[in-house]
């Protein structure tokens, strides 16, 4: 096809110009010039067309790499190729009369665009990123196949677990991190709040960790979602877009995102479920970190994210770990939270 549209213009070109020969030195016979143009342009044209499709060839194997997304990409590089060529041929047009600046205009033009689809066609995911724009289909027709990822929050990233959840097996999914997420964990690791700090900064280790030499991949997904400001509200409608399942420690973003039909999996449940039960009575050890609510409680905090609060213990905040036995235990949204009492023995 590229052959036989080049051939065309040639044919167009070596016939007018015949024509215009034989009439411009006083030939009488016009119409055996233009015929003799034709078939000049005929051969001329097939040998010139076969000579730039070796060439168009040498320059779709270069770009033989990356795996293309041709209607978009391709369609913006033949426009942008049209472009170039319109303004390349201008001059022509303007230096040369019409009959001889036209075909020569759309010879050009046609290898240009022809070019240019070839080339971005085959460049297309980096074509498309520059672009803002992203190459996963955003409608498929089984949702939630089992080889998708898993969509994470920042509350997964920062909680700590993660790594070791990888490592025994249950996720067997790749773990998909959208980039405003990993900028949120970012703001948290240079936050004044120390424990904040401390969390997303152990949260980033592990991410590295597991991308590097984990069990599972770790993708970090370009996909914005402009219309939306919230993180959370972002990661649901994301999730929605992509239908991805959302992996998150977030009780109410959970349920928010189970209510706009997106499938959740929840680990602070799943390792409330798992975890043996604190029951009143036990004896745990816990680092007091910060001060409670009340006058003179401390806080601290279990392995599993159990909130402990320890009345008349905040003296002992940002001491060593201290032997506590617990007093009560209170069902919460986002988990339990644990009552205790300095052992004195």
């Amino acid at each position: 096809m590229f052959v036989e549209g080049v051939r065309l213009f040639v044919v167009v070109l070596g016939t007018a110009a015949g024509y215009w020969l034989a009439q411009d030195h006083g030939v009488e016979s016009e119409g055996m010039a233009a015929m003799l143009g034709c078939l000049v342009g005929y051969v001329g044209g097939g040998v010139l067309g076969r000579l730039l499709d070796r060439a168009v060839g040498a320059v779709e194997r270069r770009a033989e790499a990356v795996n293309p997304a041709q209607v978009v990409a391709g369609a913006l590089g033949a426009l942008a190729g049209g472009v170039a060529a319109v303004v390349f041929v201008l001059p022509v047009a303007l230096l040369f009369p019409p009959r001889i600046a036209f075909p020569v205009a759309g010879l050009v033009t046609w290898v240009a665009g022809w070019l240019g689809h070839r080339v971005l066609g085959r460049k297309s995911v980096a074509v498309l990123e520059m672009l803002g724009l992203s190459t996963r289909p955003l409608v498929r027709a089984h949702a939630y196949d089992s080889r998708d990822g898993l969509l994470v929050d920042s509350s997964v990233v920062m909680d700590g677990q993660l790594l070791t959840l990888a490592r025994t097996g249950l996720l067997g999914s790749d773990l998909l991190v959208p980039q405003f997420v990993l900028d949120e964990i970012q703001g948290f690791a240079d936050a004044p709040d120390g424990q904040r700090r401390r969390r997303a900064r152990r949260g980033l280790e592990m991410l590295e960790t597991l991308r590097t030499d984990g069990p599972v991949r770790v993708f970090v997904l370009e996909d914005e979602v402009p219309e939306i400001d919230a993180v959370d509200a972002k990661l649901v409608a994301l999730a929605r877009r992509l239908q991805l399942r959302l992996l998150t420690n977030d009780g109410p973003l959970a349920r928010a995102a189970e209510l706009q039909g997106v499938p959740t999996c929840n680990l602070r449940r799943l390792a409330q479920e798992l975890s043996p039960a604190v029951m009143p009575g036990d004896f745990v050890r816990v680092a007091l970190t910060r001060r409670g609510r009340e006058q003179g409680q401390g806080v601290g905090y279990l392995d599993d994210g159990s909130m402990v609060v320890v009345n008349g213990g905040e003296t002992l905040v940002g001491g060593p770990e201290v032997m506590l036995q617990v007093t009560s235990v209170v069902p919460t949204a986002g988990g339990r939270l644990v009552f205790a009492a300095l052992d004195e023995s």
